[in-house]
């Protein structure tokens, strides 16, 4: 069996991937696939063809926003497959729930991206 196919992503400078609120999903089902799990994200707005910004300007004019999730961690009881899969349950869920394309600039929505931050069982 192969792992799914990684979506297109973007590519910072440092060499941290984000991906389109529409590829979110399949880009967190290749992580798990590949054996890691999802420590927590974040939104990006993209400012060049490698560089981000953290901060998101607000529609209402209010000061810009910080969008970012964390997931619970790993228990004694819990193998690393179903933490790996647990992790990404929760990221989707998160990721569901933040409003940003709502809360920003209609004019910016297409440069945002999402930040997934991942590890593998021997990386813990």
């Amino acid at each position: 069996m192969h792992a799914p196919a990684t979506p297109p992503a973007f590519r910072a400078s440092n060499g941290e991937l984000a991906w389109r609120r529409g590829d979110i999903e399949d880009a967190l089902d290749s992580v798990v696939a590949d054996g890691r799990a999802i420590l927590g994200g974040e939104v990006w707005l993209i400012t060049g063809s490698d560089t981000w910004h953290g901060l998101i300007p607000q529609r209402d004019g209010s000061a810009p926003g910080v969008y970012s999730w964390e997931t619970a961690p790993r228990s004694a009881a819990e193998s690393w497959p179903a933490y790996c899969q647990r992790t990404a349950s929760e990221s989707i869920e998160a990721v569901r729930a933040i409003q940003v394309e709502q809360e920003t600039f209609p004019e910016l929505v297409d440069r945002l991206r999402f930040n997934v931050t991942y590890v593998a069982e021997q990386e813990t």
